[in-house]
């Protein structure tokens, strides 16, 4: 049998950790997607809008769709006036991100003569779709894909993660400060639901039926920023201030474009490696593998056994016969020898 190779050490690197941030750095996990088909301007998938609302930690990506090919040209008109409707008439957001509705303008506009009677009918659908082309210029038209999801932050007990970017032999690593995984948002259903209601306005009782039985379903298991389940008080403040809070708008850069160079130069290294404080570890080579290691535990290792009394070694020295004489030796305190012959 050949002898096992070595596990030599094939590269050494010096770790260096940037200093803090003014910009906040999120890792977003696209879970529909494939890592070798990302969005981008290469894929004709380059990302319209991103908003986010830092306080509840909700965030959002407009994602173009092509409506030349494999589109229904039906439904994306229908859903498209839908959601242009609701947006007008005070829908600033939808879903979890809007409370559910909770304290959102719309709620109110429900039971006001401002919301609007679009024409949403066969006779104007059709009207869209004999100038499609128009229409999807003019914002009529569902053509994008919304992606959202809620930022989790590091807390107590949690992993802690980094980016890390290499030049040369250095290892430079920057505090993640949020996770968020984005799944497709069905906003338009939402406001085909708004669009429902509002029909239905005069009628004060059929409007909070519709809408009640939603909300309590969902807020018994609404989560925080940091991930914690809420309890259903924490959950009512937490999506009143979720529908409150506006937007923060954010201009997304491609990944090649020359904007998204200059920020990975300027933010993700250390400009002066030489000139930053060695970290020193508190903890020798064998206590840090302890601590990151189970017990340690060796099977073969023996208890110690404690020395006998003098009782016990006189009364095994009565079991052992009555034929010989047997002599023991005492230790005594005083560090003498004490002969004690038993016959």
């Amino acid at each position: 049998m050949p002898a096992a190779e070595e596990d030599g050490v094939i590269a050494e690197y010096d770790v260096l950790i940037t200093p803090e941030l003014q910009e906040r750095m999120y890792l977003l996990q696209y879970l529909s997607r494939k890592r070798s088909d990302p969005y981008n301007e290469q894929n004709n998938s380059k990302p319209l809008e991103m908003r986010i609302k830092p306080k509840s930690g909700f965030m959002e990506v407009d994602i173009p769709l092509s409506t030349n090919a494999n589109f229904d040209k039906v439904k994306g008109v229908v859903w498209g006036e839908a959601l242009r409707s609701a947006k007008e008439n005070g829908m600033a957001s939808f879903g979890l991100a809007s409370g559910f509705g909770k304290g959102a303008k719309g709620n109110d506009l429900l039971q006001s003569e401002r919301v609007s009677h679009t024409k949403t009918g066969e006779e104007e659908t059709q009207r869209l779709l004999r100038r499609f082309d128009e229409s999807v210029d003019a914002g009529r038209v569902l053509n994008k894909l919304t992606l959202g999801g809620q930022i989790r932050k590091p807390v107590k007990g949690t992993p802690i993660y980094f980016m890390g970017v290499f030049r040369q032999n250095e290892l430079h690593l920057t505090p993640i400060d949020g996770i968020a995984q984005l799944t497709a948002q069905f906003h338009h259903i939402d406001a085909i639901a708004f669009h429902n209601r509002a029909k239905a306005q005069g009628n004060k009782a059929t409007a909070e039926s519709a809408a009640e039985p939603r909300l309590v379903q969902q807020v018994a298991r609404a989560t925080g920023a940091d991930g914690e389940e809420l309890n259903v008080k924490d959950s009512s403040k937490f999506l009143t201030e979720a529908s409150e809070e506006p937007w923060t708008r954010l201009k997304y850069y491609d990944e090649e474009a020359d904007e998204a160079y200059v920020a990975y130069h300027e933010k993700l290294f250390v400009r002066d490696p030489d000139a930053v404080p060695q970290l020193a570890s508190s903890m020798t080579n064998d206590q840090f593998l302890d601590s990151i290691s189970a017990p340690r535990y060796d099977p073969v290792k023996k208890a110690k056994r404690k020395p006998l009394t003098r009782k016990q070694l006189v009364d095994l020295s009565k079991e052992s016969g009555d034929d010989d004489d047997v002599e023991i030796q005492l230790p005594f305190k005083d560090g003498g020898d004490d002969k004690t012959e038993v016959g």
